[in-house]
């Protein structure tokens, strides 16, 4: 290639003449005054605020409206349907409400972590332990992408409030999808097994009874017979009310069928039986009392063993069930006569949390609260802005038009460089300590080679992405398998059909979660509230990491096509003239959407997954002074975490889809013109060093990179503004600095 210099650049003040939107400003220019960062950090201040004036004003509605008594409120009571619609769309909504929310506080987060020029300057030359003093390169930061890199080189101001966004929001994840739930009620019961003569009144002794059901497990143990209850007052009570109005009778199967549903409208019960032949004047063989159970065993234990009282099924035999035998000497069961369902409380709960609540609308308030200071601050600061130095880098763009207008003197003659020559190696030997890092300026050759998006990002980035990804998918596929071998005990099928019987989101005696966390209120609930909500952080954390992946391949997109002859103006963040609005920091709408709305998709999953669930126990006849009949038994309800089975499975095959996707993204291809620089400050900057001609213009006007001069056999590559027909591609084999 012969010597040249590009000639014929381009000038503000001569293209003004025939383009005059070039000297626009904010003040001229709509579409310059709304893409101002201030601006679009106003909307999302909007949106927090929104989201503030709807959690408090929800908040305080509750509270007025409905009381709440050991940290738990009632909504509405009534039919279950209606509190599981409640439920879904309930938190549907609240999903929407923390997308949105914590959207907003990366967003501005990003905007905080963001350097300025000073800030990449001060990184690019310091000096670090481990260097030589012939030696001042320093740290390259990134641009256009959530970083932590940056955070040990911005201000002291910007590190506190990006501190603050971040650790408010960790507790958002662990709260906000249990500030509601549905509490599903179930009947305390007791169950008396007896001779025909006890209805007619006929003596009993609770001391027989007891020794009768001595070994079974569903009559006699820890879980059943709550020892606040006068058994004798119970038992006595349903002798004189057994051939009242408020009983039936019923045969075997339909009995059976009365006490084989944890959540059904249940009663006391009488069971008579044939097979006893022993004095009529000891009526009473064997009683049980029964509080609803935590530990995703069916409640109705006592009715399965079928009289083995060696093993039994936690799921009921097929109905309908014909011959029926209780406890250990199989008492034969004859027919029954049981309390009216229609005349037992039981209705569903759509409850809340004060507390709860009341921690998200402060936390709410919080991310508005620093994000308003962290705008003044910016029109405070907003005098600087013409202080090249001060001006803080948000974008690509940003990055180029600084390094036009200043170049960077630690990466002059650098101009092929790639992120890779700015990495300080750890070599096996000494894997512990990193080598200084050495610049190499010697021109290089240029070869074209087409390069696959997932070079844009670094080894270790990918890891860490998909060894968390995977690690999050496998535990969950293994819980899920664990939760298989479950069903599988208790004689459920694992089909799609079956699964989907089971309920989407739905809570069941059979999914219940059971850790050892305390049961009983407050700890119970903040214990399975924390939890049930464990994921959505961990969701959460995986977005980061997701967006910054994603990010990285799109920077690294639009640099990688700045070579083109259809040039464009740079998009920067604060656009003067004709320079290309940025609405968004690294990701464009057609990314970013489909991105949020599936963040916001698998955080509600998720919720439909694993969930905190109350069981409200409701006292049974017979003990008016410990249980009043129809009052909540406070003390045998509990909270608990329950799972949904076909839930976790379709949340399974989306966020194996979302990784799929992004490993397919990582294979597409960039143009191999131009180097690859991915994020790396010091990989741009090596790219910018333009002919002086263009420093004082050239980043206001359209730009295109290439060979701009050509010396003694040594070509030089930048940004300029010079026609088309007076730059040049490089070309292979060829040297260039």
């Amino acid at each position: 290639m012969v010597d040249f210099r590009a000639t014929l650049f381009a000038k503000k003040s001569d293209l003004s003449q025939w383009f005059p939107q070039i000297q626009d400003d904010e003040g001229d220019s709509w579409r310059i005054y709304l893409s101002r960062r201030s601006r679009a950090l106003l909307i999302q201040i909007l949106l927090v605020g929104a989201i503030l004036v709807t959690n408090l004003g929800l908040t305080i509605f509750a509270i007025s409206h409905y009381s709440s008594q050991n940290g738990v409120g009632t909504i509405y009571e009534g039919d279950c349907n209606k509190v599981k619609g409640l439920d879904q769309w309930i938190h549907l909504l609240i999903n929407l409400l923390s997308t949105g929310m914590l959207s907003a506080s990366n967003y501005c987060m990003q905007l905080q972590a963001a350097p300025t020029r000073a800030n990449i300057d001060r990184a690019h030359q310091a000096r670090s332990h481990e260097q030589t003093r012939a030696h001042k390169e320093g740290r390259w930061l990134d641009i256009g992408v959530p970083s932590l890199r940056n955070l040990q080189y911005i201000s002291n101001w910007r590190r506190l409030a990006w501190v603050l966004l971040a650790f408010s929001s960790v507790p958002i994840h662990l709260m906000y999808n249990s500030a509601v739930f549905q509490s599903l009620a179930s009947n305390d019961y007791t169950i008396a097994v007896v001779k025909n003569s006890f209805v007619d009144g006929s003596s009993w002794n609770l001391s027989t009874a007891e020794m009768n059901r001595q070994g079974d497990s569903g009559w006699d143990e820890w879980r059943v017979n709550p020892k606040n209850r006068n058994y004798t007052e119970i038992i006595k009570d349903m002798q004189d009310k057994a051939l009242s109005s408020g009983w039936e009778e019923m045969n075997i199967s339909a009995c059976f069928a009365v006490y084989n549903d944890y959540f059904t409208p249940q009663g006391n019960g009488i069971i008579f039986v044939k097979n006893d032949t022993g004095p009529e004047d000891d009526s009473l063989l064997m009683y049980v009392s029964i509080i609803p159970r935590s530990d995703d065993w069916a409640k109705n234990m006592w009715a399965l063993s079928n009289g083995t009282n060696i093993s039994f099924q936690a799921r009921s035999p097929d109905l309908p069930v014909t011959k029926w035998f209780l406890g250990p000497k199989k008492f034969e069961v004859s027919h029954c006569r049981v309390q009216s369902p229609e005349t037992i409380t039981t209705h569903c709960r759509f409850e809340y949390s004060p507390y709860i609540m009341f921690t998200v609308c402060t936390l709410n308030f919080i991310k508005t609260f620093v994000m308003a200071c962290i705008w003044i601050m910016r029109k405070w600061q907003d005098s600087e802005r013409s202080d090249a130095d001060k001006a803080v880098i948000y974008t690509l763009g940003d990055a180029i038009a600084s390094f036009m207008r200043r170049p960077d003197p630690t990466t002059v003659d650098m101009g092929l460089a790639t992120k890779d020559d700015f990495i300080r190696r750890r070599p096996w030997r000494t894997h512990l300590v990193k080598l200084p890092l050495v610049l190499n300026r010697e021109p290089r050759e240029w070869k074209e080679k087409r390069k696959f998006w997932f070079r844009a990002a670094s080894i270790r980035q990918w890891f860490v992405l998909l060894f968390f990804c995977f690690l999050t998918v496998i535990t969950a596929a293994i819980l899920l398998s664990v939760s298989f071998a479950s069903l599988h005990h208790r004689k459920f099928s694992t089909t799609i059909p079956e699964l989907w019987q089971l309920g989407f989101g739905t809570l069941t005696p059979y999914t219940y979660l059971v850790v050892g966390l305390p049961r009983e209120d407050p700890a119970g609930l903040i214990s399975n509230v924390l939890l049930a909500n464990l994921p959505q952080m961990i969701l959460s954390i995986l977005y980061i990491f997701y967006n910054a992946m994603l990010s990285k391949f799109l920077v690294q997109r639009e640099f990688s096509r700045m070579y083109l002859k259809q040039r464009k103006p740079l998009r920067v963040s604060e656009p003067v003239g004709i320079q290309r609005s940025s609405y968004f920091i690294s990701l464009p709408l057609r990314y970013g959407i489909p991105l949020y709305t599936t963040s916001g998709l698998m955080h509600w999953l998720v919720s439909q997954s694993l969930f905190l669930a109350r069981i409200t126990a409701i006292c049974a006849d017979g003990s008016p002074e410990a249980c009043p009949s129809g009052q909540v038994d406070v003390t045998n309800s509990f909270s608990t975490c329950g799972y949904s089975p076909i839930a976790v499975f379709i949340t399974l095959i989306v966020g194996a889809l979302i990784i799929v996707s992004i490993i397919g993204i990582g294979l597409r291809r960039y143009d191999g013109t131009m180097s690859m620089v991915s994020t790396n400050s010091m990989a741009i900057s090596a790219a910018c060093h333009s002919l002086e001609e263009d420093r004082d213009d050239g980043f206001l006007l359209p730009v295109q990179w290439g060979v701009v001069e050509m010396k003694n056999g040594i070509g030089k590559c930048a940004f300029t503004t010079a026609p088309s027909d007076n730059i040049k591609i490089p070309e292979a084999r060829s040297k260039y600095r």
